[in-house]
């Protein structure tokens, strides 16, 4: 969710806009000037030059629990409606001209209705797409939305918008080194491996993701998850691995509620911090006492395999 504003101040000074949704686009006027009556003062406006609204003059405005979205949005906005050309508040035609221009651009999810806001320019409500996991193309990442849209946003390692590093989208391998900002991913793999990632931004706070750090999702063996077969994998930091089982994008009977399975990696997650002798967190090498290398989240009792050499 977002807004577009040129002329923030001006709005933060004559107050919100009673009845007007969080997440809005603005477009301000580039000239300036008291509250116009559009019904008699059209042609004056116009000869005046207060009907002309420059597409440059944009920022992209964030609420701000979504401040942390990539940055480079905000030119990609002003890019994209600087292809309209010169733009006027009088012409009919151009709120469906912005509207359309902006769903082009793969991070708009939704663009609703456009009016003229005199003085300011024109005013679109749209809704983002929001970053939940990343991809591996070669020596880049890409964000990826819930949908399985791939956004706008190269980063050289898994990014980190403010609400956590985005997990990968496994296996990484060269398979998504031809993807491009507004592709959708289509593999059955990439789906499940999604659906993890959206799983976890529901049942995992912040302070859980920064203590969990960085994780790959391979669900490459998804759909033979059963007793024998682990199906989903997590792979973290210092080789350990966590057995996941079906993704949630599968409904299976029996299969352990998700809230459960991250409750359980969680756990796992806090046993790093165990104390050893004489209350000490980790040996001489820095090695943690409570450190595991594979603990299985599959059954209502986690199995936990100790790193060898340690208990």
């Amino acid at each position: 969710m977002a807004r577009v504003s040129t002329f923030q101040e001006r709005r933060r000074a004559s107050g919100a806009r009673a009845g007007r949704a969080p997440v809005g686009l603005l477009l301000a006027l580039a000239a300036g000037g008291l509250g116009w009556l559009v019904t008699d003062l059209h042609a004056s406006a116009g000869e005046a030059g207060f009907t002309s609204i420059d597409p440059a003059r944009v920022a992209l405005d964030l609420p701000a629990g979504e401040a942390g979205l990539p940055p480079e949005w905000r030119g990609q906005v002003a890019l994209r409606l600087a292809r309209l050309g010169e733009l006027s508040a009088l012409d009919a035609t151009l709120p469906e001209r912005v509207r359309a221009a902006l769903e082009e651009l793969p991070f708009v999810r939704e663009v609703g209705a456009a009016q003229v806001v005199w003085p300011d320019g024109l005013e679109v409500d749209v809704r983002l797409r929001e970053p939940v996991a990343c991809i591996n193309i070669g020596e880049d990442f890409l964000p990826v939305a819930s949908d399985g849209t791939v956004l706008p946003g190269y980063r050289p390692s898994p990014p980190d918008f403010g609400r956590g590093l985005l997990p990968v989208i496994g296996p990484v391998d060269r398979s998504l080194s031809h993807v491009r900002p507004g592709d959708l991913l289509v593999e059955e793999r990439h789906l499940d491996a999604l659906s993890v990632a959206v799983s976890m931004r529901e049942h995992l706070s912040l302070g859980d993701l920064e203590h969990i750090g960085p994780v790959v999702i391979d669900a490459t063996h998804a759909p033979a998850a059963g007793v024998a077969e682990a199906g989903t994998r997590l792979h973290l930091e210092a080789g350990r691995r966590v057995l996941f089982g079906r993704p949630p994008s599968y409904v299976a009977p029996g299969e352990l509620p998700e809230a459960e399975k991250w409750n359980h990696v969680m756990n796992a997650v806090g046993a790093l911090w165990a104390e050893g002798p004489e209350g000490q967190l980790a040996d001489a090498q820095g090695v943690p006492f409570g450190d595991w290398d594979l603990v299985d989240v599959r059954w209502d009792v986690a199995t936990l395999r100790p790193r060898r050499g340690y208990r």
